[in-house]
């Protein structure tokens, strides 16, 4: 047992230092993973910003122009094109010069200021943009929403809305992206250490060693396994610290549980992928693996698209995805302060996926070395 538990640890040491070594690989461990996470940190999204809208204005009176010139002062326009006819207005919209075409009516002024009537205005939304243009639809309603607020239109069931948001006050879309975030770049790293372990072996001729060597086909894939869950742990880290310090986010949880849950999810991700390599030949024959597994695994996460909105058949096939779990974690760690019994039931399934990818990446390197 002894010799056993020392022949892993060489071979862990090994793995350690020919990826350190390299200068190339050092930098790919760990500058990519950290420059992605800043760019998407800013880049993804769902707040709808310098937008174009055109606005038909045919109400003569006062009303109207107050509603146009709530239109022109709010950020989120960054520019309002004034038409004078459907014509222009349809033009607009369909050459994409506009998101949003809004049609301010006749008679809006005079159902203003009629009891008993409610002023309306026409919006017309490019579905092309289907994301924008359905948060555009939110702006336009909160500024329609605040226009007929004023004292002559105000309705008692309007007053004292109070409205309050839980974990994410101030609605920043970054701090709701962001577990996401940490979870994708964790499985980038993790599976780019492991997809082409084994395959790169074998194009540098050194396959061969391993298997005359000691090692048993089991301490191979533990030695492999270990260190590159080291490594992905390292990088991992990295971007954990970047987003305390960098981006102002606590870690609401334990620092413990989240060390826990990832060394149990990068070990599911990396036997995932020492078990791409064991079946492959090249490195190419890997990294075509590698992009066949990451985005159903990705897409069936729920970070996109929550998994309750999925079909139920689609929802039974999320439950083995180690992906979907990870990001329960991390959202309840870094945006709920979630407790340690509800993180736990989220460990149980990723230790489950953990033992089971092991064990298929081991089953499968020891018939190939056969």
């Amino acid at each position: 047992m002894f010799e056993s538990i020392k022949r892993v640890l060489l071979l862990i040491r090994k793995e350690l230092t020919s990826t350190m070594s390299d200068p190339v690989g050092r930098v790919v461990l760990f500058i990519p993973p950290v420059v992605q996470f800043i760019m998407f940190s800013f880049a993804i999204s769902q707040e709808v910003v310098n937008t174009r809208v055109a606005i038909l204005n045919q109400d003569v009176g006062v009303e109207g122009a107050s509603l146009m010139k709530s239109f022109m002062v709010e950020p989120v326009f960054k520019e309002i094109v004034n038409v004078t006819s459907y014509r222009e207005l349809d033009s607009a919209l369909e050459n994409q010069r506009v998101i949003a075409a809004i049609v301010i009516p006749q008679d809006f002024s005079r159902r203003v200021h009629s009891p008993g009537e409610t002023p309306t205005i026409q919006v017309t939304l490019d579905g092309r943009r289907a994301n924008g243009a359905g948060a555009l639809g939110g702006y336009v309603q909160q500024i329609a929403a605040r226009f007929g607020a004023t004292p002559k239109i105000e309705t008692s069931s309007e007053r004292g809305l109070i409205v309050r948001r839980w974990f994410n006050p101030n609605a920043i879309a970054r701090v709701a992206f962001m577990p996401g975030l940490v979870c994708i770049i964790m499985t980038t790293v993790g599976m780019i250490v492991s997809a082409t372990s084994i395959a790169r072996e074998r194009e540098l001729g050194s396959f061969e060693q391993l298997v005359v060597s000691p090692l048993s086909p089991l301490e191979i894939v533990i030695g492999k396994a270990a260190s590159a869950v080291a490594l992905a742990t390292i990088s991992a880290i990295v971007i954990l610290l970047l987003v305390v310090f960098g981006f102002g986010t606590p870690l609401l949880g334990p620092l413990w549980l989240f060390m826990l849950s990832t060394a149990l999810y990068l070990t599911a991700i990396i036997c995932v992928g020492l078990f791409i390599s064991s079946i492959s030949t090249t490195q190419q024959q890997a990294t075509l693996g590698l992009f066949l597994f990451m985005p159903p695994a990705i897409m069936l996460s729920g970070f996109a698209t929550p998994v309750e909105n999925m079909p139920e058949w689609l929802q039974f096939l999320t439950i083995p995805n180690p992906v979907r779990w990870e990001l329960i974690v991390l959202k309840g760690l870094l945006t709920r302060g979630a407790s340690v019994r509800s993180i736990a039931i989220c460990l149980v399934p990723l230790a489950l996926v953990a033992a089971t990818t092991f064990s298929c990446a081991a089953f499968m390197f020891k018939r190939r070395m056969e």
